[in-house]
């Protein structure tokens, strides 16, 4: 069932070798126009989107120090647009990460000046291997079963 997959910068292809790497999506947006699009009249999306969405971590830093709050705005919205992916056959959403992933208790992102709550808009994902490359898949698009 497709959903959001997390993954680093660094483990997409390009840059790595077509095998060596996550095949990138090839449409690029970054985070904002994209939480910005669920609100359009019209749903934008469908099975032939290839979303690779950019910049999560520069909105969450830019709210704090209410950064826990906007990862639950955020967490909301997706859920919200949630049946509207599903509806339209949407394929494997990437959230790219330009700082390392962490999973300990909670997944973060490890950024130099904060660990990053991503725990919080995305749960407890899966960790997966694509060809060698370690990312995290929610599951679903609806989060709301994904748990703090």
């Amino acid at each position: 069932m497709p959903g959001y997959l997390l993954v680093e910068q660094n483990k997409l292809s390009p840059p790595r070798s077509e095998n060596q790497g996550v095949k990138a999506n090839s449409a690029r947006i970054g985070f904002f126009d994209f939480i910005r699009s669920l609100d359009d009249e019209t749903f934008p999306y469908d099975e032939n989107s290839s979303l690779m969405v950019v910049g999560i971590e520069e909105v969450l830093l830019g709210a704090r120090p209410n950064m826990e709050d906007e990862a639950k705005r955020i967490r909301s919205k997706l859920n919200r647009a949630a049946s509207q992916f599903d509806r339209r056959n949407c394929a494997d959403i990437q959230i790219v990460f330009r700082q390392p992933l962490i999973r300990g208790d909670k997944l973060a992102v490890d950024h130099v000046t904060a660990k990053l709550p991503i725990y919080l808009i995305f749960g407890s994902p899966v960790p997966d291997t694509i060809n060698g490359q370690t990312v995290f898949r929610t599951g679903s698009f609806n989060l709301t079963g994904a748990g703090y």
